[in-house]
């Protein structure tokens, strides 16, 4: 990737905050087209958009509804997502093309489902300085303070340095509240993306254009450690999720991987297709193909220390 001129980047900084966005008395300034933004650079940054192809799917789905979970409180509302993916390729905004699943033209939000990032823009984010100085742009200028509190949280970023930012400072519990939402969510995306949407347990899939079936499972407990790394967090259905909860499966490290143990002798099962906790004993904790993230080892010590059900945890041959 070529280096990105001064100039250019400076072009695409200008038009970043100057986005054609809604504005009410009630709502201020509408969140979607920025939201959408922070979620392709996130995206990109991730790895799930290398081509500059951005494809209205899951990955984007599910970020953009856990960034709305920030604006809910001014919002009131549910997001219409395809409605920024499609404004963005306006002929104010020209973040990008818009086509069809077929490839063709789109001129409907409906029927809008891949866009082609601007080329200059493409190569702009896929600078790491760049990245950071958008997200500075865009969380400063489109959002409230409060907002801003909880969006430098999620985006590992200082808090804009404003009057009205001292001022909730001031209010440490909020302050340290909203903090924590931002975390949380930023938590969450990265966990579901990392595993790519994969139970760690049973590895089972099952997505939609718009929604997954796994859950962000924190594995040293949240409330107790406040520790959101990615690596303290496993992708699970809701039942394997209550079940790691519950303390009737962990797994240990073993070679490169990992291998479960389940709570034998402590939970009653029955299933008339076999699907049964006691079947995954000693199996390798499941990674899709494109899956990038793995649990730290010491968070999976800590929950068969505190939370597994089992009266041991030897080693299986």
């Amino acid at each position: 990737m070529n280096p990105i001129s001064h100039h250019t980047s400076s072009i695409w900084l200008g038009k970043l905050a100057n986005l054609n966005v809604a504005r009410t008395a009630a709502r201020g300034i509408a969140p979607h087209k920025p939201l959408m933004l922070l979620t392709v650079i996130d995206l990109i940054e991730s790895g799930d958009v290398a081509d500059g192809w951005v494809r209205f799917d899951v990955r984007l789905v599910s970020r953009f509804r856990d960034y709305w979970e920030l604006v809910q409180e001014r919002q009131r509302n549910q997001p219409e997502i395809p409605m920024p993916f499609h404004a963005l390729g306006g002929t104010r905004d020209r973040i990008w093309e818009r086509f069809t699943v077929e490839g063709q033209p789109s001129h409907a939000k409906a029927t809008t489902r891949l866009c082609s990032l601007d080329p200059a823009l493409f190569t702009c984010l896929c600078d790491a300085a760049f990245r950071r100085e958008a997200r500075q742009t865009l969380v400063a200028i489109y959002f409230t303070p409060r907002e801003q509190v909880m969006l430098s949280a999620r985006l590992g970023l200082p808090a804009p340095k404003t009057a009205e930012i001292a001022a909730l400072r001031e209010q440490a519990d909020e302050f340290k509240a909203r903090q924590k939402k931002g975390r949380d969510s930023r938590f969450k995306s990265d966990v579901l993306g990392g595993y790519y949407f994969t139970c760690a347990l049973t590895g089972y899939r099952l997505e939609t254009e718009s929604a997954a079936l796994v859950q962000a499972a924190h594995i040293h407990q949240h409330a107790e450690s406040g520790n959101n790394d990615p690596r303290n967090g496993l992708a699970l259905t809701p039942d394997a999720h209550w079940l790691f909860d519950a303390g009737l499966w962990t797994a240990l490290p073993h070679g490169d991987g990992f291998r479960i143990h389940v709570a034998h002798g402590r939970f009653l099962e029955s299933s008339p297709h076999g699907d049964r906790l006691a079947r995954h004993h000693g199996r390798p904790l499941h990674f899709h193909d494109g899956a990038r993230l793995r649990p730290a080892a010491e968070h999976l010590q800590w929950h068969r220390r505190k939370r597994f059900a089992g009266s041991r945890c030897g080693s299986q041959s």
